[in-house]
């Protein structure tokens, strides 16, 4: 079982209804008590929950409701419990379709569509992620702006609200090199840091050395490395990032 809570994002993996309710019960009410105005609940990788589940979080999303706006994350055998349960007016569904990422459009919410990996790429080249956890209780401050420095040629780019990197525009910058997708990676503000999301990039996004599988939050001197490949054991590109 694994619990994470980022700022405003809970994200709960979870084996049936026991364990379910434990985790909800312990972890749901800090997400909600925090300062955010959005919240989102991940229930993607929770399995065997059925209606005594649901009982425990149904009411508790009611209440967060009125002040918050929730998006929640599930996985289609999880849809039967918001249908006729007055939720999907209130709540943002996201329904997660497969583990990859790629997901439809819930009732009462809207398709956040994912990038795909580009068709046209180069064949994809054996990868080797390094091993270790991503540190997922990183300590973010308010800062006017973020920094991603290019370790090769010490060049800046500022991030400020958001900033995609990739092989060819609309991403910016723009490195030619051929692991290095269309669009591979993005830095975001949300709330008062910064988030990396690899963007389905078909070599990777590695942050302190751990392949990137879903959004984390960037802090002071985070190292980034783009395309580890057997052509590119360490990486195509390194950055670091920074806060202003």
């Amino acid at each position: 079982m694994t619990v994470t809570l980022q700022w405003n994002r809970l994200s709960i993996e979870a084996d049936g209804d026991a364990a379910f309710k434990k985790d909800v019960n312990a972890n749901l009410s800090k997400l909600i008590d925090s300062p955010y105005p959005e919240l989102e609940v991940d229930l993607g990788r929770c399995v065997n929950v059925g209606e005594e589940g649901f009982k425990v979080i149904g009411p508790l999303l009611v209440d967060a409701a009125g002040s918050k706006r929730l998006v929640v994350r599930i996985a289609e055998p999880l849809m039967k419990m918001f249908e006729g349960s007055g939720l999907t007016g209130l709540v943002k569904v996201s329904v997660i379709e497969h583990m990859d990422g790629s997901i439809r459009q819930g009732q009462g919410g809207h398709a956040e569509a994912l990038d795909s990996v580009d068709d046209d790429e180069e064949e994809k080249e054996e990868t080797h992620p390094p091993s270790g956890d991503i540190n997922s209780t990183k300590v973010q401050t308010m800062a006017s702006g973020g920094c991603m420095v290019d370790e090769e040629d010490a060049r800046r780019y500022d991030v400020g609200e958001e900033i995609v990197i990739g092989r060819e525009p609309p991403s910016a910058p723009v490195f030619a090199i051929p692991t290095i997708s269309k669009r591979h990676f993005r830095i975001y503000r949300q709330g008062p840091g910064y988030f990396i999301e690899d963007m389905r990039s078909t070599n990777g996004t590695y942050l302190n050395g751990n392949p990137l599988t879903q959004p984390q939050p960037l802090a002071e001197g985070d190292e980034i490395v783009v395309a580890i490949t057997l052509k590119h054991p360490e990486g195509a590109r390194r950055f670091k990032f920074t806060m202003k």
